[in-house]
C-alpha cells in the first residue's frame, strides 16, 4: 500500500537506466510521487548528481559508458550517505560488490512498480 503520509514530490530521484523503454515507463509512475531526473547511463547521471540536488539515486548496473557502480563509487566521495536504491539482474558478485557502497536495497529485475515506489518512499521516510 503506498503511504500518503508526507509530501514526496519535495524529493527529487535521481533515476538511471539505459534502456530507453523501461527508463520512460518507470520515470512516468515515479514522477506521480517524486520530482524526477532521468539519467541514460553513470556518466549522464554523475553530471546530473553534481548539478541538483539528489535526494534518492535508483540505478541500474550494467551500462555503457559507466556503469551504475563506477557511478556510485564517485558519488559517494561527494556525499557518502546519499541512499541509493539498485535495479538489476543481481548476482553474489554483484553483491558483494555493492555491500561496500552502502546501498539501501537492491530490488532484482524485473520488479514490480509497486515495490519500487514503496522502497523508494521507506528509504526517503528514514532520512
Amino acid at each position: 500500500m503506498l503511504s500518503t503520509s508526507q509530501n514526496y514530490k519535495n524529493f527529487t530521484i535521481l533515476y538511471v537506466e539505459d534502456e530507453s523503454i523501461v527508463r520512460s515507463n518507470v520515470e512516468i509512475c515515479l514522477n506521480y510521487v517524486f520530482n524526477v531526473i532521468i539519467a541514460e547511463n553513470g556518466k549522464v547521471g554523475l553530471e546530473k548528481f553534481n548539478n541538483e540536488k539528489i535526494d534518492l539515486i535508483i540505478t541500474d548496473i550494467n551500462m555503457p559508458l559507466k556503469d551504475g557502480i563506477a557511478m556510485l563509487k564517485e558519488i559517494r566521495n561527494i556525499n557518502p550517505h546519499i541512499p541509493c536504491i539498485i535495479t538489476s539482474a543481481v548476482d553474489i558478485e554483484i553483491i558483494e560488490r555493492i555491500k561496500s557502497l552502502g546501498v539501501s536495497k537492491c530490488i532484482p529485475k524485473p520488479f514490480d512498480m509497486k515495490d519500487l515506489l514503496n522502497c523508494s518512499m521507506k528509504v526517503l521516510d528514514s532520512i
